[in-house]
Formats: C-alpha cells, sequence, structure tokens
C-alpha cells in the first residue's frame, strides 16, 4: 500500500531504512505499541523520553531523542487522546495499531498508526506512520467492489469530512478512463460564499513537477538530452560550478541531487517579484550539495527548477510557454496552468488553513508566491488532472518506451515507495501506482492511476491535508480483495 508523507491525511514517515522480516516476541511488539499509544496521550515528556530510551533503535543519540519527542508531540496535537481498537501484530517488521481520535479536526476519526520495526534489532523501531483506518462498523464483502459499491462508501466518507468541516474541493474517480464517481464540495470562496464546481481551479502544490518530468522525457525521447548529462553541458554560464559539474539530469529527476530547498532563501524576502524559473533558481544557486549526488534520496524543491532552466535553454521558449504547449494542451487540460497571483482568473479558489491559536480558518494570501513554478504551485482541476492520466497512457504525451522509463521507479523513499522521474511508482495490495500529491497551507491535491487496473483516483482540495485521506481511502477500496493481474 502506498504511503505519502503528508501527516493525517496520507502519511508521516519519519527515518525510513530498510526493511526486512524478523520475529520478535509478541508481547513485546504489543507493549511498544502499547506505550507508543500511551506516549501520544499522556502529554508528559519525561514519560516519553523514558519510553524512547527502551524502545527507539537510536535511542543513543541525544539529538534524535530530541527529534522524536518532538515527532510525538506533533503527532499529539494533530490526534488528540486516541483509543485503541486493535493492535495487529502478524506482520513483525510493521505492527498496525486501529485508533480512534477525540480530536474533531483530525481529517479521518479513524487512524491506522504503522509501526516500522528495526530489521536489525527486532525489538526496536524507527518510524512511525498514520494512515486512514477503516471504520470497524463497516463490513466490507469478501470480494472485489463494484464501482456503484466504491462510489458509495467514498461519499460517505467524503460527507463526514464535510459535515465536521474538513474538506472543502473536488473528487473525481473513474475506470477506464470513464469516471463513475465525481463531486464538489463547499466553498471556493468562503468571504463571498462561492461554491466549489467539478472545474474549480485549486492549487497543485508540488504535482506539476510531473509536467516538468515529462517535459524533460519529451526532450530525451528527441534526442536533446540524455538523462545521464551534467548540468554543465546544457548551462554552461551555471554560477554553481561544483553542482554544475557533478549533478545530472537524472539526479535532478529522482531528487538525489543533493540540491535543498529554495523555500529556505525566501523567509526573509519579498516573494511578489518571484514570477520566472530562473527568478526562483537563483535563490538557490549558491547553495553547497548536502550529499554527494546519488548518495541518497532527498526530497529537493530546487532540482526542478534547474530542470526548468534546461527546458528553457533546449526548446529556446519560457518554461511555462513550453508546458503550455506540450503538456497541458495537447492533453486538454485547459483549466491548467501556473497563473499570475494577480492576474484575474475565472473559478479559482482561494486556499484556507487551520490555525490553532486563533481556533479558525485564514486565508493562505500570505502562504505562497506570486507564481507557481517549475516546482510546483500551479493550478489545475480534477478533470484535467484525469485528462492528464489518459494522456499519459494513450500516446498523447510520451512513446510508450519513453512512458516506461519517465514512471519507473528508480530510488526508495518508503516502504511500497519508490520515486521515478518526479512521478512516483507505489504499490498498494499488489497493485501499482503512479502519481504525485501536493501539500501546503490551503493546498492539497493527489492523483493515483492503478496502472494495472484501471482505475483513476484524484482529489484537490482549498483547505489543509483531506484530499490525501480521500484518495487514501478510495485506493483501499479499489484495491480491496481484487486480484493482482499476471
Amino acid at each position: 500500500m502506498k504511503k505519502l508523507l503528508i501527516l493525517a491525511a496520507g502519511l508521516m514517515l519519519i527515518g525510513l531504512t530498510s526493511l526486512v522480516l524478523a520475529k520478535p516476541n509478541e508481547a513485546q511488539l504489543k507493549q511498544i505499541a502499547e506505550g507508543i499509544v500511551e506516549s501520544l496521550n499522556s502529554g508528559d515528556t519525561d514519560q516519553r523520553g523514558r519510553f524512547l530510551k527502551k524502545f527507539y533503535v537510536n535511542a543513543d543519540s541525544a539529538s534524535a531523542i530530541e527529534r522524536w519527542q518532538g515527532h510525538l508531540q506533533r503527532f499529539s496535537q494533530e490526534l488528540g487522546k486516541v483509543k485503541i481498537h486493535n493492535i495487529d501484530v502478524s506482520n513483525p517488521a510493521q505492527l498496525q495499531i486501529l485508533i480512534r481520535t477525540e480530536n474533531p479536526r483530525t481529517i479521518s476519526q479513524w487512524q491506522n498508526l504503522d509501526i516500522y520495526m528495526d530489521s536489525e534489532r527486532p525489538e526496536k523501531f524507527f518510524s512511525l506512520g498514520l494512515s486512514p483506518g477503516q471504520d470497524p462498523s463497516i463490513n466490507l464483502p469478501d470480494r472485489p467492489l463494484t464501482t456503484k459499491e466504491i462510489a458509495k462508501y467514498v461519499s460517505d466518507f467524503i460527507d463526514d469530512l464535510v459535515d465536521r468541516d474538513v474538506f472543502s474541493g473536488a473528487v473525481s474517480l473513474a475506470k477506464d478512463g470513464k469516471p463513475f464517481f465525481t463531486g464538489a464540495y463547499g466553498k471556493a470562496n468562503l468571504r463571498w460564499g462561492i461554491d466549489n464546481q467539478l472545474d474549480t481551479k485549486f492549487n497543485l502544490g508540488s504535482m506539476n513537477k510531473m509536467f516538468t518530468g515529462v517535459a524533460i522525457c519529451q526532450l530525451a525521447a528527441q534526442n536533446k538530452l540524455a538523462f545521464d548529462d551534467p548540468i554543465i553541458k546544457h548551462l554552461p554560464d551555471y554560477a554553481n560550478k561544483e553542482v554544475a559539474g557533478k549533478v545530472t539530469i537524472h539526479h535532478l529527476l529522482t531528487h538525489t541531487s543533493g540540491m535543498g530547498s529554495y523555500w529556505e532563501a525566501m523567509s526573509n524576502m519579498d516573494w511578489t517579484g518571484l514570477r520566472s524559473v530562473k527568478d526562483y533558481s537563483d535563490l538557490a544557486v549558491n547553495n553547497s550539495l548536502s550529499f554527494e549526488p546519488g548518495e541518497r534520496f532527498q526530497y529537493s524543491n530546487s532540482g526542478p527548477l534547474v530542470l526548468g532552466l534546461i527546458i528553457e535553454k533546449i526548446s529556446g521558449m519560457d518554461y511555462h510557454d513550453y508546458i503550455r504547449k506540450y503538456v497541458t494542451r495537447p492533453a486538454g487540460m485547459i483549466n491548467t496552468d501556473c497563473y499570475h497571483v494577480d492576474d484575474v482568473i475565472p473559478n479559482l479558489a482561494q486556499g484556507y488553513y487551520w490555525d490553532n491559536d486563533a481556533n479558525s480558518l485564514r486565508s493562505n494570501i500570505f502562504e505562497h508566491t506570486a507564481r507557481g513554478s517549475a516546482a510546483g504551485g500551479g493550478f489545475s482541476t480534477v478533470e484535467d488532472l484525469q485528462r492528464f492520466a489518459r494522456s499519459l497512457y494513450d500516446g498523447t504525451l510520451l512513446p510508450a518506451d519513453m512512458l516506461k522509463i519517465y514512471t519507473a521507479g528508480k530510488v526508495d523513499f518508503g516502504p511500497g515507495d519508490r520515486y521515478a522521474y518526479l512521478i512516483s511508482d507505489a504499490i498498494w495490495e499488489g497493485h501499482r501506482t503512479v502519481g504525485h500529491n501536493g501539500g501546503a497551507p490551503g493546498i492539497n491535491a493527489d492523483l493515483k492511476i492503478f496502472t494495472d487496473i484501471g482505475f483513476t483516483v484524484t482529489a484537490m482540495s482549498n483547505v489543509d491535508q483531506a484530499a490525501n485521506a480521500i484518495t487514501t481511502y478510495a485506493a483501499r477500496l479499489i484495491t480491496h480483495k481484487r486480484p493482482v493481474p499476471n
């Protein structure tokens, strides 16, 4: 099952290493599971410290213990008090607790708390994860669900989110390219009381990294670049010569470059001038590498900006013009673009995030930039994302051989998850999915394309987190008892 790096909505993963099945004592495993829940509920840092010292794999590191104190505190704030419904220790490498939360603003009241055990020290855990759980009062049949049944369960799930005022957005589920469930909920603009529609434009967050990946693969298919080309081959004037000489296009596409994120440079500046790919890339050009390229996966928002510059250099076009001409328009995505924040764009949703201190929603107008970039921040609709999914697999955007290269996972970044060329390649209950998600204050969106069984799931929201909860829930229903094709 695919897990996403989004707290409470999809999943929060911390400090991942490789998993190997082990067989520790079941009583020990249940003690760990109960201890984690007790730590979440106690609010007592001393108690949490004792628990971590006993059961966390890197307990000898004071800095690691301090980080985990913070992790447990954030989990506790997100969930509120929790109650254990069931502890599953059938897989000693990954324990699972079904818990019920008491915080009404938690996206899913039922949560799976996953505990990842260390392969070498199986009595110690190294990571925790949260994903929406199944309400135990719902008994799914012992067979694959029909599209009508999936639609009913998803509709009920969304209705609960809407009733608790934690989802506003749009959803589309399709089978073999034909939608079998669609819905729009909540307000695109709370100030004016404007409803969301299926064609409402929502912020993509990081999802338009996928479009950057497609563009690079198009140029590779035309033999205008090679994935092992260093940056300097296409950008000889790139100011950071160390980065330009060491980092390849492959590294940039797979988040293995060692580059960080331009967000740090934006903390004390006026964002309104950030309109072009170069505007953004200049923010991080002088940053040193945090590790040797290819050494490991580290999510980077700076890397795709360099890819945007390469697209501009090779094509002779502005990045946004290229994406419009060769990616979104051929796919029929007429409501997808990186709009300027001060442009008057019809039917575009305003984002909102929950302010715990004020105990109310706030607009995110001061939380994002003046325009999206090659790394994220564009806008789209659930209908357009379905069109993107169809166009990927009908040959509109990439030839078949290049599509395989684009979507084939190349680096591990979580249990069952691999990252391809700015798109994820994951496994849900044995079924392959490709796609991406995006999130920031007042922004959440996700796309899952089940390549082996023909389902496509997408949700977009103008509030935090719930879109991922919906796609996760839908994916669980879709894969329930569904045979994996040979």
